[in-house]
């Protein structure tokens, strides 16, 4: 059988669409719920139902078809280093958020979203463009909040084998006990042996991987305006990776071992007019590199922890409008058990206002923001948002937004004289149109960074400017049973200053598009998934000069069959053509790989 031909059989056959029947109520926007139709910003959301229909084996799995996602910088398979790059900027200009708050990881260094459970998720918001006027630093690129509370009634257990000798078991249970409270424990083992992601080296060895995390989880109506929830996440990461001889020498660290842990609790207030809340959360990130050889005794660690605290108010002066403001503090620490790094504790107090009104059809959106920071001074940020529904079901929105970044504790070590915040200036305009056979959106915007840091070796980083300009455009359709979604990102990220002018910035493919649709037959979900991402210059593994790693394509097919109303059969086959790529030069994608398991829920 061709494989042209079995493209064409599969192609109306397809699963997953990235939106669904589920709720798309988001917190991302603002911190409190709102409908996501009313956002003035590119969101998508990605639903629990979703999850399971796309049987991702990591988050890089379930993210990487999202417009305005690339994981530029990824060493391997399960588990392996992988960096993600939202519309051009850098992989730290992404903030990440575990129910809503900043994880410990970014203390230190950006968040691997390779090492992040997957089992306990139970939702994804994410959204594109500068978000620092409502949450601060690191929000240039866009913002990422995983959620892991339900509360929707489940008890589930699934078991999990495949490719590379991988095994997974997860067993999840969330259950309102009493009318007022909910409680939820979720906890997962997984494990490959992995394959020799770089195999023209002289450690020819296969590189494993194993993680266990724990989700515990109460949540308690106090009376019809009140309620309080309390949320446990940990896991714990053991991974084998290869090291660059030639230029890290030998030996070099192989094994890794990583610890995390975050505790959030809240209080909130809310009525038809008046909505309220008060966080506080505490995460612990710890990670250790050694070589096998030599012996754990002689790793390199870093451990950092986060304390945090916030509030807001939100009031509905009328069905047109509201105001909301609120503050929160954040302090980073370097734990005194680190050892490779140096730095003070770090505080940070930031308050914020915003005020949105719509005269239909005009909506206006105008939010700021000053946060102070104990290292690097005081930061106004501000975001604006016109938005105009047009005839015959079309949408424009235009918006400008300016944010800054802070340099995290690796970066301070590295940087010479003294560094200042990374700046940034967007402006974006937004077109959309939703009909009764189909919908689309198309975004336009530039992203101007100052002072942006970027990494010239391992150990080297410096300072340059850049202006990305770039086009995203989603379709969402659906012909005959199949349902449709496509995506195709054009990103200019060019570098403004020497020696690089003129360039596009490392790890980013100018062109990236993904097409994922899916169809219920026969009791059967079925789904196929397309990613492009083309070709795109990387460091060159030894020397680490400029070098152009070659564009590809990967096909991923899945089906999901309930073989009683409790017994859910699935399979899925990753890189279905056995491609052979790279996404970092000298590092090897995996081949083709398949998974097969079933769900049990009570």
């Amino acid at each position: 059988m061709s494989k042209n031909w079995l493209a064409a059989t599969l192609l109306p056959w397809a699963a997953f669409a990235q939106n669904s029947t589920e709720s798309t109520d988001i917190t991302i926007y603002n911190r409190v719920e709102q409908p996501a139709t009313s956002a003035l910003a590119p969101v998508e959301v990605i639903t629990k139902a979703e999850i399971e229909r796309r049987q991702p084996r990591s988050l890089v799995d379930l993210l990487e078809t999202l417009p305005g996602m690339q994981f530029g910088s990824q060493s391997g398979g399960i588990g392996q280093l992988s960096s993600l790059f939202v519309r051009g900027t850098e992989s730290a200009h992404v903030l990440v958020l575990m129910n809503g708050r900043p994880m410990a990881q970014m203390v230190s260094s950006n968040v691997d979203f390779s090492q992040l459970p997957v089992s306990n998720v139970e939702r994804i918001e994410y959204i594109r463009g500068p978000r620092a006027a409502i949450y601060g630093s690191r929000a240039i690129g866009g913002v990422v909040n995983i959620i892991t509370t339900s509360q929707v009634n489940s008890a589930q257990v699934g078991v999990t084998t495949g490719s590379n000798d991988y095994y997974a078991a997860d067993v999840s249970i969330n259950q309102w006990v009493t009318d007022a409270t909910r409680l939820q424990l979720a906890t997962g083992y997984r494990e490959t042996r992995g394959y020799d992601v770089i195999p023209d080296n002289s450690q020819s060895d296969r590189d494993g991987f194993d993680s266990k995390n724990l989700t515990l989880g109460i949540e308690h109506k106090l009376n019809q305006a009140w309620s309080w929830d309390t949320n446990f996440n940990g896991w714990e990461n053991n991974t084998e990776y290869d090291y660059y001889e030639p230029y890290f020498g030998s030996p070099g660290s192989d094994s890794n071992h990583t610890e995390a842990y975050q505790v959030d609790t809240g209080i909130r207030y809310q009525d038809e007019q008046l909505t309220g809340q008060l966080n506080a959360s505490y995460g612990e990130y710890e990670s250790e590199d050694w070589n096998t050889e030599s012996g754990r005794d002689t790793a390199s660690n870093i451990s950092t922890a986060t304390h945090r605290l916030d509030g807001l108010v939100q009031y509905h002066y009328s069905e047109q409008g509201y105001i909301l403001s609120g503050m929160d503090w954040q302090r980073d620490r370097l734990l005194a058990e680190t050892t490779s790094y140096s730095a003070p504790d770090r505080d940070n107090t930031g308050v914020y206002a915003s005020v949105f009104h719509t005269w239909s059809p005009v909506s206006v959106e105008l939010t700021g923001r000053v946060d102070d920071n104990e290292q690097f001074g005081t930061h106004g940020t501000w975001q604006s948002a016109l938005s105009v529904d047009l005839p015959n079901q079309h949408k424009t929105t235009l918006s400008y937004g300016t944010a800054f970044r802070a340099p995290n504790f690796i970066e301070l070590n590295f940087l010479s004289g003294e560094p200042e915040p990374e700046k940034s200036e967007n402006i974006e305009l937004s077109l959309e149109g939703d009909y009764s056979l189909f919908s689309w959106q198309m975004n336009l915007y530039r992203n101007d960074i100052k002072g942006l840091l970027f990494n010239q070796t391992p150990t080297v980083k410096d300072n340059t400017d850049a202006v990305i300009e770039g086009v995203e455009f989603v379709i969402k359709t659906t012909t005959g049973p199949v349902h449709h979604t496509a995506s195709f990102d054009y990103t200019d990220a060019e570098d403004k200053r020497a020696p690089n002018q003129g360039k596009q910035l490392l790890n980013r493919a100018k062109r990236k598009f993904s097409w994922t649709g899916d169809v219920d037959v026969a009791r059967t979900n079925l789904f196929v998934q397309v990613l492009y991402v083309g070709e795109r210059e990387t460091p060159d593994a030894v020397t680490f000069e400029r070098t152009f790693t070659p564009s590809y394509t990967i096909w991923n097919i899945g089906a999901r069959y309930p073989l009683t109303r409790q017994l859910i059969l699935n399979g899925k086959i990753n890189n279905l053509f056995d491609k052979d790529y790279q996404v970092v030069d000298g590092y090897d994608a995996p081949d083709m790989e398949f998974y097969v398991g079933a769900d049990y829920r009570f």
